[in-house]
């Protein structure tokens, strides 16, 4: 989990609603690396404050801000487990996440990477919609991923070997904003990945400061970009590689 400055005018809410999604999973077996981009608020005392309480707690502090790309990437290498969860800061994960996406990722060797629906709720936690209809099988996804992004990032988990083996987030600045779209294009280009059917894991959490909303515009062409991109390394058909661990 990268976070920068979490805790927006004064409110940690967000932020702490996130990690405690986490700390309180079914599954428990886990180590949480939270990166700590550079934060200049009242963040880096409440991931301590947390550190202190749970074990399971990893801290990475970076000193400057370096950007989401970087800190995933560092976060990342520092990462032991074989499988990674992604969660944003100021979103929420349902209590059975981990627990269900591992058996998925268990129960399935040759799949690199899954994901989830999600629930939007808005900056009071209320629920505006839920969106549980992306394809689900390789064949889908793969085709689906040539005119949109067919994951959300802060519900997939994946085979940490298989993202070391494509290359990492991109630091290509032309993939800024969109840097998980083209990483799952280059993951499904190797590996197979996947949506868990009928499941809806993921509470991504609508606010003006969403990444999404404050370089809406960028993101899109971004996203433009990462299609043509997914039309030509995508054409022809699979052969994913095995997993290798």
């Amino acid at each position: 989990m990268p976070v920068w400055n979490g805790c927006r005018n004064g409110n940690d809410s967000f932020l702490r609603m996130a990690i405690e999604s986490i700390t309180h999973q079914t599954f428990d077996d886990f180590e949480f690396v939270i990166v700590d981009d550079g934060s200049r608020d009242d963040t880096p005392r409440i991931l301590e404050l947390y550190k202190s309480k749970d074990p399971r707690i990893k801290i990475i502090t970076l000193q400057d801000n370096g950007g989401i790309v970087n800190a995933l990437n560092v976060g990342l290498e520092q990462c032991e487990a074989k499988y990674v969860a992604r969660q944003d800061a100021d979103d929420i994960s349902t209590v059975t996440r981990l627990e269900i996406e591992k058996e998925f990722l268990d129960n399935r060797p040759e799949t690199a990477l899954c994901g989830t629906g999600m629930y939007v709720i808005n900056s009071e936690g209320k629920l505006v919609m839920e969106i549980n209809d992306r394809p689900c099988a390789y064949p889908v996804v793969r085709e689906s991923l040539k005119t949109c992004c067919v994951f959300v990032h802060g519900s997939v988990m994946f085979r940490k070997s298989a993202v070391i083996d494509v290359g990492k987030y991109s630091t290509d600045p032309r993939f800024k904003h969109a840097e998980d779209y083209e990483l799952w294009v280059r993951l499904a280009k190797h590996y197979v990945v996947e949506n868990i059917p009928g499941k809806t894991l993921y509470y991504h959490r609508e606010h003006q400061s969403k990444i999404g909303n404050v370089y809406h515009a960028q993101q899109e062409t971004a996203s433009r970009m990462i299609m043509e991109l997914a039309r030509n390394v995508l054409k022809g058909p699979a052969s994913p590689k095995a997993i290798q661990e």
